[in-house]
């Protein structure tokens, strides 16, 4: 979540903003968002009531259709742990995730490693092994950023559907196809 009151990003175990001491449940529980009591000085970046839980209800919106984007595993991807499927499969797993123009950047570049350390198994070996595991631990986080830039994108695109319509592009554009892989 975003902090109403300074932007700063809070976590969602959190409800204090460690930046500026913003209690993100006040908007909930008080007609004034900040839960300040009114002295008499002006705040020139207090947000209403109604604007605070309008932010909120479009980042909950967001969230969900990134959620119905990514699939069952939305929060897995969140994270950002390890990913196994794509240390093991590389090129063939980020193809299923629709990402196919990654997928080819990985696939050459496993080639070009190939090409490049022909002579040597062993080399080959453990500059093969030391790409993957980097595709390991970035695969997450790159698939979630691009996903919640593309669930910006189709919202964006398509400013004057509902969420029931939205939710029906997010299904067809994201989650994931057997299909890619397997052409690729």
């Amino acid at each position: 979540m975003i902090c109403l009151k300074c932007g700063n990003e809070i976590k969602d175990n959190e409800q204090i903003c460690s930046k500026c001491g913003y209690n993100k449940n006040t908007v909930q529980n008080t007609d004034n968002p900040f839960g300040v009591k009114n002295q008499g000085i002006y705040n020139p970046n207090a947000v209403d009531k109604e604007v605070a839980q309008e932010r909120l209800d479009h980042e909950k919106e967001f969230n969900e259709l990134a959620e119905i984007y990514m699939g069952p595993m939305y929060y897995n991807f969140k994270k950002g742990s390890f990913s196994w499927c794509a240390f093991f499969l590389g090129s063939l797993y980020i193809a299923y995730r629709k990402m196919i123009a990654v997928s080819i950047l990985v696939y050459i570049l496993n080639i070009a490693i190939l090409f490049m350390f022909k002579n040597s198994f062993i080399l080959y070996a453990i500059i093969s092994l030391i790409f993957n595991i980097f595709l390991g631990l970035s695969f997450k986080k790159i698939y979630y950023n691009d996903s919640m830039e593309k669930v910006g994108e189709i919202k964006k695109n398509n400013p004057d559907k509902g969420f029931n319509q939205l939710t029906e592009i997010v299904k067809t554009k994201g989650g994931s196809n057997i299909l890619y892989p397997i052409i690729l």
